[in-house]
């Protein structure tokens, strides 16, 4: 057998006609009712896309979604077949129009339900960008109780470090109090206690 040269072999495997990893959709109801909690990805993001079983357009629907999707083993594309809206899974997650897809993050909160492929693939961006901490989010009710702070100014976003300690009240307190005395002027001024900070780090060899 003849074997193509190096260079020609790899400008094969990079055509656009060669056949590439997409993410493949699992079915996981034919319209039966079901708990979202047995089929999420774990540690990960999941699609549950809704669609009609007969319909030839909403099949070529899930897959162009299958191509648009980032191909990643912490992401899910769960597939729903419909015969129609009054099936009792259309009525367990209150599906009014096919197609419709549901994203969830790791922790089986719905992040957007929506049949805008664009908007899908955002959804599952954000998903995979969530971190693995389960923290209060800025939008949560009670972050401002958490957190200590006035609602304004949690809302504007708080770092991850901040989120991270408030799991913790008591590290979250003393976290607060080197905070302070970090960002002030006292002793030392405020850049030689960033000084001191980046040279520790370094010591530590910590990248933060």
């Amino acid at each position: 057998m003849k074997l193509l040269p190096f260079g020609l072999s790899v400008c094969l495997l990079c055509a656009p006609w060669v056949a590439q990893s997409q993410t493949k959709s699992e079915l996981v109801s034919k319209g039966a009712r079901f708990e979202i909690k047995r089929v999420l990805k774990d540690e990960g993001t999941t699609v549950v896309l809704f669609i009609q079983n007969t319909s030839v357009i909403e099949q070529q629907f899930r897959a162009d979604l299958e191509k648009l999707l980032p191909h990643s083993d912490k992401l899910a594309l769960d597939l729903v077949l419909l015969k129609d809206l009054t099936a009792p899974a259309a009525l367990r997650y209150d599906i009014k129009a096919t197609p419709t897809a549901i994203i969830y993050d790791r922790f089986g909160h719905e992040i957007d339900r929506t049949s805008d492929p664009d908007a899908i693939r955002a959804a599952v961006r954000k998903g995979q960008l969530m971190a693995r901490i389960k923290w209060i989010d800025e939008d949560n009710p009670k972050a401002a109780e958490v957190y200590g702070r006035p609602a304004a100014e949690v809302k504007r976003g708080l770092p991850g470090i901040v989120k991270t300690m408030a799991l913790r009240p008591d590290a979250y307190k003393m976290f607060n109090i080197m905070s302070e005395m970090h960002f002030t002027d006292g002793f030392l001024k405020r850049r030689e206690h960033e000084m001191v900070a980046a040279y520790v780090s370094s010591l530590n060899k910590c990248k933060f």
